[in-house]
């Protein structure tokens, strides 16, 4: 469900604007109504398919249930993407629509083999890593990136 969410506020951002999230969990924690966030992006809520408008709703519902701590947790996440370069931003962007792109069995098959690389040792990791072209193409920053991604546990 966590990475449902943080996938739902990528959409939020891309639709209803980069404050509109941190306000709203700033507006509901003070006993605010976040009305005025709202109606700072009507435009943008009313351009929406009703089909767009009730997934959204939907995970709103679902932002709504969590904790505080974790709506708190995922707001400052929020917070630290707004705090990265336009050009970083612009990369997880473009990374985040193309695996929206995909299907649900290309997105299973990836996570999959993502799991099955993080088990291997990190010598045999590293070694089928380097003899993949896609790997290969990477440059060094994303190298290590993807690396030390393997390196952390997965959250849960």
């Amino acid at each position: 469900m966590a990475r449902r969410l943080v996938l739902f506020l990528m959409i939020w951002a891309v639709w209803l604007g980069p404050t509109a999230l941190p306000r709203l969990v700033s507006a509901q924690q003070t006993g605010g109504d976040g009305a005025s966030a709202l109606e700072r992006n009507r435009a943008r809520w009313e351009r929406l398919s009703p089909a767009e408008r009730e997934a959204l709703r939907e995970h709103w519902r679902e932002f709504q249930q969590l904790s505080p701590q974790e709506r708190q947790g995922l707001a400052d996440a929020y917070g630290r993407f707004l705090a990265l370069p336009p050009e970083e931003q612009a990369r997880i962007r473009q990374n985040f629509q193309a695996w929206r792109s995909l299907s649900p069995e290309q997105r299973q098959r990836i996570q999959q083999r993502f799991e099955q690389l993080k088990r291997l040792p990190p010598e045999q990791r590293d070694d089928a890593l380097k003899r993949s072209p896609r790997f290969n193409q990477l440059s060094p920053n994303e190298q290590e990136r993807l690396l030390n991604r393997l390196d952390r546990p997965r959250k849960r």
